[in-house]
């Protein structure tokens, strides 16, 4: 496709994520700038930079959604300086930019990462009772907004539902990343065997109920709670890393995706206790494939759609999440099962190398763009 793309400017923009965001940049801005296409990323960073041949343009993190608003129309701006061929945003806040964009004639792309409605049910920041009538609001905004767009992405098969004639780009793991990571473990041995957890640090995601239970199983195993990623806020951070039970964990703190995976190597399990909220229940979180590419079995939430990828497949347990003593038998289980574990994880392993990898999402991602640009049929 390198041929076709030759000389085709793409600019993508978000002033909520970083820069360097596994979907933005990993994912789709490198599969875009190997496919030749000329990539420009505005997004937050400390500076400029041209990380595999993405041009990024760093932009400051907004103090207020006031200042989102702002920095939404600034950016406008300076993607119009570009004189791109191709717009491609990904936050909900943009969409009166995407639309300004259109009127103008620019070919422009939504990739929504979320399901709006229903993540706006999930904020704990909301008061209960406006959370519904405020999605019941965005909900019919959104879509109209979205329809005027030259093309949709969508990260699951439940947002597509909202968004009809949208492409499905899942976010699911770099082979290419895992290979070279789960290569190279980690240099620094653990004390103990650990169960891991890579993502945002957070109540609603299991943070409390994960530290419990790896304290009940430590009472009758050796067992650390490995933890890589930024927390939520500073209580969290607080109760798991200052707390009377903090010992059990190995905190890594933030880690660049491309070393990511060094850290997998040796886990007994990977842990995935989101609670069950709306936009939870039908979530495919990059966490849960990144575990199974690895090879390490997995201890998810019981929602359906997990069951049947984890469960039915063979390549973990489910849970209740909110259920400490249950998590903690199921690591108990994993720990006393070795052997069922590893083919757990081998099983995991093949599933995400035949099925559930980035490689095979890319292709989808560059039909997008040689559809809008006219030179492969529609719906191929």
């Amino acid at each position: 496709m390198k041929q076709k793309s030759k000389g085709v400017k793409v600019v993508i923009l978000s002033t909520v994520h970083g820069a360097m965001d596994d979907r933005i940049f990993h994912k789709e801005a490198r599969s875009l700038a190997g496919a030749g296409y000329d990539v420009v990323l505005f997004g937050q960073a400390p500076h400029d930079d041209v990380v595999d041949h993405v041009r990024i343009r760093a932009l400051t993190q907004p103090s207020s959604r006031f200042h989102r608003v702002l920095a939404a129309m600034k950016l406008l701006r300076a993607a119009l300086k570009q004189k791109a061929d191709f717009h491609h945003f990904h936050d909900p806040e943009l969409l009166p930019v995407g639309l300004l964009l259109r009127l103008l004639g620019k070919k422009v792309i939504y990739d929504a990462h979320e399901d709006l409605p229903k993540d706006i049910l999930s904020k704990p920041y909301l008061p209960r009772w406006i959370r519904p009538f405020l999605a019941a609001f965005i909900e019919p905004m959104e879509r109209l907004a979205a329809s005027a767009m030259s093309a949709v992405a969508v990260a699951s098969d439940c947002i597509q539902k909202r968004f009809p004639g949208s492409v499905v780009l899942h976010n699911y793991p770099i082979l290419s990343y895992i290979r070279r990571g789960c290569s190279s473990p980690s240099s620094s041995t653990p004390e103990a065997p650990f169960i891991i957890y890579c993502g945002l640090i957070s109540e609603i995601l299991g943070a409390l109920e994960m530290l419990a239970a790896v304290n009940l199983v430590s009472r009758r195993h050796r067992l650390k709670l490995r933890l890589l990623g930024p927390f939520d806020d500073d209580a969290i951070r607080r109760q798991l890393l200052e707390s009377k039970t903090s010992t059990i964990v190995d905190y890594r703190g933030f880690i660049p995706m491309r070393e990511v995976y060094r850290n997998y190597a040796g886990a007994l399990a990977g842990l995935l206790l989101y609670h069950p909220y709306p936009n939870h229940i039908e979530a495919m979180p990059n966490k849960l494939f990144e575990c199974m590419a690895c090879g390490v079995p997995i201890i998810a939430s019981d929602f359906p759609l997990w069951r049947r990828i984890v469960h039915e497949q063979g390549c973990g347990l489910v849970v209740d999440p909110l259920d400490v003593p249950q998590v903690a038998d199921a690591i108990i289980y994993l720990i006393e099962h070795p052997e069922e574990a590893k083919n757990m994880g081998r099983r995991g392993k093949q599933l995400v190398a035949k099925k559930y990898n980035w490689e095979s999402e890319s292709r989808k991602l560059l039909l997008l763009y040689q559809e809008l640009l006219g030179k492969a049929p529609l719906g191929v």
